[in-house]
C-alpha cells in the first residue's frame, strides 16, 4: 500500500487489480475509516485513488506521530519528567485515528509512570 500510495502521489495510473477493492476493504478500517466511506470510494476510479491516498496519508502520518511521541516521550521520562511525557503520549493520542496506533500509544501510556521502562 505504501508503494502504491508513493506512486499514485508521483501522478502514477490506478492499476487495474481485480484483488485492489478487497485490499482497500480490509485496510480502510485499520486506517481508522468507517467502512462505508470505503465503499464510496470504490464507486468509481478517482474515489478509489483518493481511498488509496488517505489510507497512505493516515498510516504515514500516525507512523511519525507515533515515533516522535515516544521519542520525546522516553526523552521525558529519563530526565524526570514523568508528567510531561504523559502530556505527549496524550497529544498523540488526541490527534490518532489509526486504531493499531492509539493502541501502541495506550500501551505507552499505561506504562509512563514504571520506573523500569526508562
Amino acid at each position: 500500500m505504501i508503494d502504491l500510495g508513493l506512486a499514485l502521489a508521483g501522478g502514477a495510473e490506478l492499476p487495474q487489480d481485480p484483488k485492489l477493492p478487497a485490499l482497500l476493504r480490509r485496510m480502510a478500517p485499520q486506517a481508522g475509516m468507517p467502512s462505508a466511506d470505503a465503499e464510496a470510494a470504490l464507486r468509481d476510479v478517482p474515489g478509489t485513488v483518493a481511498l488509496i491516498r488517505e489510507i497512505h496519508r493516515r498510516t504515514r502520518d500516525g507512523s511519525y506521530r507515533l515515533s516522535r511521541a515516544f521519542t520525546a516521550s522516553d526523552a521525558l521520562k529519563e530526565a524526570g519528567d514523568a508528567p510531561g511525557a504523559r502530556k505527549v503520549l496524550e497529544d498523540a493520542m488526541a490527534a490518532e485515528v489509526v486504531p493499531l496506533y492509539r493502541a501502541e500509544l495506550q500501551s505507552y501510556l499505561d506504562h509512563v509512570d514504571d520506573a523500569e521502562d526508562t
